[in-house]
């Protein structure tokens, strides 16, 4: 059976059988062997010479800097980083791999050759930007991929039968981990009011702090605060102390997105406290990619002689949405028919107009891409029993509700 791998350096995705892998972009060198994913990460603030997170973002056969045990550059650590995901998934024969807009032509045709010297066959390489826009049910948007080191813009459209992908753009410098150097400032700055203690003091706690990070951020996805304990002290941090980051990443963001063109947010941009976009965008994941490929495996797959990386894959025949924990659902329009044109109160069918306030303050905003919501008033409001998302696009059959006893169908009144 053909083993499906997603190179996205946050965190590289293995699907093979029943066995499904998740390893980050992280190398260290333990004094004697290398070690990837996530004891790798796990040591990164104690021992940051000795780990190295840019060998798949720079994938070259230049010397690396520093050096990092025996590998010579970024191409031994990737050989090696696949050796170790084929082993770990019960070896499988052949790997449908995909790969992000940022991997140049270099850059791809070293990674062919890497492949050449692994156990396995290459079945196919395809573009995982058309992969996560073929999920979402849209005509045309933007995904936003979060790298290690850099943000990743990529257009996408439906043509015909199927979605392409146009060149990417990236933003250097903001990528996950400069995310997690500021979130971990934030918290930081909580724990010296609150306890006079500084985690980034040792290496031991300043680690202990970025380990907390993924599980605080959904925490704060669902609730107001969380507890952080580290060395025996605990601090209070509340959404307001780390929206500060979310809201400057998003003004980063925005003036580089059209407003017009509907975006998606690839996880875990959406655990991100202020980040919040005056365009259409919805949340997606990684996770879909699998979906995708399971609907039209047999499209994808090439030549061993002949590969390339493909930009285009054929639409799924119905809109996937993520379902991940702490993690809201994927708002989908999947056609024009899908755009509601009113809300349903009180079994009174009140019209969208191109700014529309319901009466627990919440929003409404008509674009071209269709209706999203501006603004959520409360933090109770919940679209189809999941948290509402500023931004979100909404279509024909959501239900909106909140604390204040709004309930609010979305619908289609035909003239």
């Amino acid at each position: 059976m053909t083993a499906l791998l997603d190179l996205h350096d946050s965190s590289l995705r293995l699907w093979h059988e029943d066995t499904f892998l998740e390893s980050p972009g992280y190398a260290w060198h333990d004094g004697n062997h290398f070690r990837f994913g996530l004891p790798a990460m796990h040591t990164q603030r104690r021992t940051p010479r000795d780990v190295n997170t840019r060998y798949w973002s720079q994938l070259s056969t230049q010397p690396l800097s520093p050096p990092l045990g025996q590998a010579r550059h970024g191409a031994d650590l990737v050989h090696a980083h696949l050796q170790e995901l084929h082993q770990l998934a019960n070896q499988p024969k052949s790997v449908l791999m995909t790969a992000p807009g940022s991997m140049d032509r270099e850059a791809l045709s070293l990674l062919l050759g890497i492949a050449e010297h692994l156990p396995f066959d290459i079945a196919g390489l395809v573009h995982r930007s058309a992969l996560i826009g073929a999920a979402s049910g849209l005509n045309d948007g933007l995904h936003v991929e979060l790298q290690l080191h850099q943000t990743l813009i990529t257009p996408f459209r439906v043509e015909g039968d199927s979605v392409t992908v146009a060149a990417s753009q990236v933003i250097p410098s903001e990528g996950m981990l400069a995310l997690q150097d500021r979130l971990a400032n934030a918290i930081a700055a909580s724990f010296v009011a609150q306890t006079r203690f500084d985690p980034l003091r040792s290496a031991d706690a300043e680690q202990a702090l970025y380990d907390a990070l993924p599980l605080a951020l959904t925490t704060l996805q669902q609730q107001t605060e969380t507890q952080i304990a580290i060395s025996g002290y605990s601090a209070r941090i509340t959404r307001d102390d780390l929206r500060s980051v979310g809201a400057a990443y998003g003004q980063m963001l925005e003036p580089l997105l059209p407003g017009d063109t509907p975006v998606l947010l690839e996880n875990p941009l959406d655990l991100l406290p202020g980040l919040t976009l005056s365009v259409p965008h919805q949340n997606t994941s990684g996770e879909v990619i699998a979906k995708v490929v399971a609907d039209c495996k047999t499209q994808l797959l090439q030549d061993a002689q002949q590969l390339t990386l493909n930009r285009t894959v054929p639409v799924v025949s119905a809109p996937t949405t993520t379902t991940e924990p702490g993690m809201p659902p994927m708002a989908a329009v999947s056609s024009a028919t899908a755009i509601p044109t009113h809300i349903l109160l009180n079994s009174r069918a009140q019209r969208i107009n191109e700014t529309t306030t319901l009466d627990n303050g919440a929003m409404l905003q008509q674009t071209g891409a269709g209706v999203s919501l501006s603004s959520a008033a409360s933090n109770t409001l919940t679209v189809n029993a999941e948290a509402a998302v500023v931004g979100q696009l909404l279509q024909v059959g959501d239900h909106l509700t909140d604390a204040t006893g709004l309930d609010a169908l979305f619908i289609v009144v035909e003239d």
